[in-house]
């Protein structure tokens, strides 16, 4: 479970990149493979097809920056890392899942 700790402060910090900007082809094949794969409505999110994952301002809440899939047809929606992470912690080691979440994942975040 550790790199779900890195994963944690990799993508809590998403300062490399400017408001609107898409990820580079390594961390979209990263953020895609090991985040959106797990995330429990992944296939929702991707709807038609996936273009990119970029990052920007919540349209509701902006003072949070968060990861997006920009979808074929132009369309976009955001998607929480944590609650990718979560999803998977509880997948993969269900008996520590709990303890694991509550020591490392911030409150309400999904």
């Amino acid at each position: 479970m550790v790199w779900v700790v890195e994963a944690l402060d990799q993508y809590s910090s998403l300062s490399r990149y400017m408001d609107g900007e898409r990820l580079t082809p390594q961390d979209e094949k990263d953020v895609v493979n090991k985040l959106l794969a797990h995330h429990p409505h992944s296939e929702d999110k991707i709807g038609c097809g996936l273009d990119s994952i970029m990052v920007d301002r919540h349209p509701q809440f902006k003072h949070s920056r968060c990861l997006f899939v920009v979808r074929t047809d132009g369309g976009w929606i955001d998607f929480s890392y944590q609650k990718c992470l979560r999803a998977y912690v509880r997948d993969k080691y269900p008996s520590y899942a709990e303890r694991f979440i509550k020591e490392h994942f911030k409150r309400g975040s999904g």
